[in-house]
């Protein structure tokens, strides 16, 4: 049985294949030169600073108002505040949801006799239609709709 030494493993450089080097020269893959040296700095201190607020919040929320005097803290705003604010913003955000919807629905959306809800310049048209019709294509065509109707619906 062969054993495993994963000090010398992991510190073998890994094999560069043809796929590796197309991933790494894609657009779509995250690039990591615009990291800067600070940035796990800045995401660790919201994370402190995030949960630290969390934590005051809960207490200035949860804890009696005589506890919170007694340990001298006068100066707070009403625990009114405490569900007024959470509550006003779940409504914001559906009221801003529904607001998307119809805005996407009534005026984003074109009508149905406009010509760009069929094609647009970013049609990729093959120069012969008609050979891909019958068949399965080798790639993504675009086909014209007089094309593909004549063959579905023509009997």
């Amino acid at each position: 049985m062969q054993s495993l030494n994963l000090r010398s493993r992991a510190n073998t450089p890994l094999r560069r294949t043809q796929e590796d080097k197309l991933a790494r020269e894609s657009d779509v893959t995250v690039s990591s030169t615009n990291v800067t040296p600070y940035r796990e700095y800045r995401g660790f201190f919201t994370y402190i600073l995030s949960w630290l607020v969390l934590t005051l919040v809960m207490i200035w929320a949860l804890v009696p108002n005589s506890v919170l005097e007694y340990c001298g803290v006068y100066y707070y705003p009403s625990k009114y505040w405490a569900q007024a604010i959470p509550a006003y913003l779940l409504l914001a955000m559906l009221y801003a949801y529904i607001f998307i919807a119809c805005w996407n629905t009534e005026v984003k959306t074109l009508a149905l006799d406009d010509l760009r809800v069929i094609t647009d310049e970013h049609a990729v048209i093959p120069e012969n239609p008609e050979e891909y019709v019958w068949k399965a294509p080798s790639g993504v065509w675009d086909l014209p709709l007089g094309l593909v109707n004549e063959v579905l619906y023509d009997d």
